[in-house]
């Protein structure tokens, strides 16, 4: 059994995973890993791994962890199809290869969370590129700069129209994601009307359900570890 620690902007998950199963995942906020790791036991794995984005969190890592190895872009075992591959996000490449490991063919992969990807893959696994924009906690934060909304409790709303100035904001930033990701979805699919869409990410669930398209797998960057530790077809 393996362990990997997948360091993300606001969480990092601690994972036991063998090459055909998911064991245990432990979420603690990234943060505080200078407290979580240095009590963890690791003697009883095979091997440590990490994945990150945040270089600072990965530092503390290997500070207490010297025979850690890092996942980086250039484990991923297809073509990385974009001008810079080192400057592409790991979790995405995670995701990419995770997703495509499951569909085998053409997949669109969607990834909500602090800020939200979109990311196409084409039927050989390689990763052709995608979108950035902010996500739902980081359109909360902008807007609460706005003198008016400082004090404002965002709420998801009942029907597309709020009633009040929260809901009006939720209905804003939930729905008004999931159209966007749905008009991507598309655009995409008028090529291709077979590409398999995956949805995860902390709010990933949320927006598959409202745009009713693909399926959300919470697990799809482990899956993609998985497939690079131990080999993908």
């Amino acid at each position: 059994m393996d362990t990997v620690i997948l360091i993300g902007n606001t969480n990092t998950r601690i994972v036991w995973l063998t090459k055909r199963s998911i064991q245990k995942v432990t979420t603690v906020k990234t943060q505080g890993l200078e407290m979580v790791i240095p009590k963890m036991t690791f003697e009883k794995v095979g091997c440590v791994f990490v994945a990150s984005v945040v270089p600072d969190a990965t530092s503390v890592v290997k500070k207490f962890i010297p025979d850690i190895r890092q996942i980086t872009w250039k484990d991923f075992p297809k073509k990385i199809k974009v001008k810079e591959p080192q400057k592409v996000g790991i979790d995405r490449l995670l995701n990419a290869i995770g997703g495509w490991s499951l569909a085998k063919t053409e997949c669109l992969i969607i990834d909500a969370g602090s800020a939200i990807t979109i990311d196409l893959v084409n039927k050989n696994g390689d990763f052709e590129g995608g979108v950035i924009f902010p996500g739902e906690k980081l359109i909360v934060e902008s807007l609460k700069n706005l003198a008016l909304l400082k004090n404002i409790k965002v709420s998801k709303p009942a029907s597309l129209l709020g009633e009040n100035t929260s809901e009006a904001i939720g209905s804003g930033i939930f729905f008004g994601l999931s159209f966007l990701i749905s008009g991507y979805i598309d655009f995409f699919r008028k090529k291709n009307p077979n590409l398999v869409i995956f949805f995860t990410g902390g709010s990933g669930k949320g927006i598959c359900q409202t745009t009713k398209i693909g399926c959300y797998n919470k697990n799809l960057g482990i899956i993609g570890i998985q497939a690079i530790i131990y080999g993908c077809s």
